[in-house]
């Protein structure tokens, strides 16, 4: 399978290094009610994390933003900072859960530190780093 290659500033970086490792997406419906039914939660200040154990040896994550909280541009930046919050967290979590991590009101207009912090001390409560 050949590497895809980007290039940036004269540089190569192989894409593989850049995409979460082992982490499959939530997609149906019936996976996210289970997990706000079923799963443990935790609410910080931006955001609220859901978690479950599944029978699968890896993680499973899905993000979401409501339209409550702003227009597509608002919702695509809040998800973003989501997923690399989660993305960086993720080589020090305990594998097997399935996680939808949920953006709040407070969110809008906030710093990647801000996020990052609240996901990986909701994390921490869950009892999900290693």
């Amino acid at each position: 399978m050949p590497t895809l290659f980007l290039r940036i500033r004269q540089t190569y970086t192989p894409i593989r290094d850049r995409i979460m490792n082992s982490t499959n997406t939530l997609k149906l419906n019936k996976d996210f009610r289970r997990l706000y039914y079923r799963g443990e939660n935790y609410v910080a200040r931006n955001i609220v994390i859901y978690a479950q154990k599944n029978r699968l040896g890896h993680n499973r994550v899905g993000l979401t933003a409501s339209k409550s909280i702003g227009k597509a541009t608002v919702r695509n930046r809040a998800k973003r900072l989501m997923r690399e919050s989660y993305r960086l967290a993720e080589d020090d979590l305990i594998q097997g859960y399935d996680i939808v991590i949920i953006a709040r009101m407070r969110i809008v207009g906030k710093k990647y530190c801000d996020v990052s912090r609240d996901v990986r001390y909701a994390f921490e409560k869950l009892g999900m780093i290693k």
